[in-house]
Order: C-alpha cells, then structure tokens, then sequence
C-alpha cells in the first residue's frame, strides 16, 4: 500500500543503495520494469545523503508524476557510500512506514578499479589526468589515508568506498530483517531472472518476467587485467579481509577475483 505526501506524490518506499560503480543502475531498470514501480524524476537523488538540507518538499517534488497505485523507488549509492554514522539508515528509516532496502555490492578490487577509470575518464580529474593506473594503486596507502596529497585524497576514497563491512553493520542494526536484502552484482550478471525472482519477493510484489533481464551492462574500465600483479596483490592484501567479514555477515558467497593475463574470473574463496 502506497503512502502519499501533503502535495499528493507517492512516498518512496524501496531503497537501492550499494557501491558506486556496483550495479544500482541495472538492479533499478531491472525493477523499474514492473507495472507497480515507478521512478521518480531522477535515478540518483541523494536526498538523505547529500541534500537534505533541501527538506521534504524537495524530495516529494521528484515523485508528484507517479499515480497513487504505484510504488516509488531511489536509487542512491551515496546513501551506502557515505555512511560512517547511523544518521543515513535512521532518516530512510523513519522517512516510509515500512521501507525496503536493497544493499547490492561487487568484488572490491573489480570495483576500485572501475572507479578510478570513472574518474579519470568521466569526471576528468585534473589530479588523475596523467597518472597510471598502477601508479595510483601503488601509492602508499598510509599516506594516502593521511590525504597530503590530492593523488592521495583519490586513492583515500577509491579504498574507503571498497570497504563495505561497518557500512552494512550499521545498516543491519537500523532495519529489521525483512526489510534488507543484499545483493551481489555476479549474481544480477550471472542469474538475473532468478536475481530478479528474489528481489520481487523481497519487495513483496509478483514476479513479472522482462526480455530486459539477461541484458548485461558493464562498466567501462573495470577489467582486473588493467593493472599489474604488484597492485592486485596490494589491494588483495588490503581489500579481501574486510570483504571476507562483509560476505560472512551479510549471508552472501565469499568469491576472490583471480588475477590472469586473460580476462578476469571468479573462484570461490576459504
């Protein structure tokens, strides 16, 4: 059942957050596809992360299109990304009366290194312009956590976003269990019909089949042969442990990316 605000717009009440550069693009056209689900104006709104300030109003103003039978979805990786406290889950929390919240990760080091290319080619940050991938993943991550240098304040951020276990600790202890599912992003590329079978029932709707799951979008940049063995076993060493406690909390299989000269593949991990 659908909750309106005072000016009439529908009440999100499904949540995608996750990892920038993890999937929350895909798993939100994939469930936008349902006749319930509608989006709101804009894919990434980021009310309660980066704009709340704006107030209520704001926020309500991105939903005033969608009719009164559907439900309404935000999609915000910043929502994931940027929670160092509870505030984030505690405002979605209190924001729908019984809110569902879709937390969808990816291999850590896979998804670092996406970023970078993200911001190096989209963003063109005047820092990354003319550094090697290598270059930047092998900086000393003391230095960079200390952020004296802009290169340092990069790669600061391209690891704190590759650490998901306090972020879902403190997501799981705001919201019952009914109300948060996570995903992996191999399981929407692997098996999106059974993926998407899973997230309907979360969301307490039918499944309804679309020609558009099975259609695989990757991101550009984010092939673990772009860097070299001495920065995958940096990040490796780094990354993995944390990424170990994540998959063990939050229910889901524990995988490793395999460095190769071929393309990457995945293997189960101890």
């Amino acid at each position: 059942m659908t909750t309106l605000n005072a000016n009439g717009s529908v009440r999100p009440d499904i949540f995608i957050t996750g990892v920038m550069k993890g999937g929350t693009t895909i798993l939100h056209d994939y469930i936008c596809t349902h006749p319930g689900i509608q989006a709101g104006s804009a894919k990434e709104i980021h009310y309660f992360s980066l704009f709340y300030d704006k107030g209520p109003d704001w926020y309500s103003s991105h939903f005033t299109e969608i009719p009164e039978n559907c439900r309404s979805i935000d999609a915000s990786p910043t929502y994931f990304d940027t929670t160092t406290t509870a505030q984030i889950p505690r405002l979605m929390r209190a924001y729908a009366p019984d809110p569902r919240v879709i937390v969808i990760t990816r291999d850590p080091i896979i998804r670092a290194i996406s970023q970078f290319t993200h911001l190096k080619v989209t963003t063109a940050a005047p820092a990354l312009q003319d550094v090697d991938i290598d270059e930047f993943f092998c900086q000393d991550y003391h230095d960079a956590y200390r952020q004296t240098t802009t290169m340092g304040y990069y790669l600061n951020l391209v690891l704190g976003f590759s650490l998901y276990t306090r972020k879902f600790l403190t997501y799981r202890q705001e919201f019952e269990k009914h109300q948060l599912l996570v995903l992996d992003n191999d399981q929407l590329r692997q098996k999106p019909k059974e993926t998407m079978k899973d997230v309907f029932s979360f969301l307490n709707e039918d499944y309804v089949e679309n020609e558009l799951f099975g259609v695989v979008k990757y991101s550009t940049g984010s092939s673990l042969n772009k860097i070299s063995l001495e920065s995958y076993n940096k990040l490796a060493e780094f990354l993995y442990p944390d990424y170990k406690h994540f998959c063990k909390e939050a229910g889901i299989p524990y995988t490793e990316a395999v460095y190769q000269d071929e393309p990457v593949a995945k293997v189960a991990a101890g």
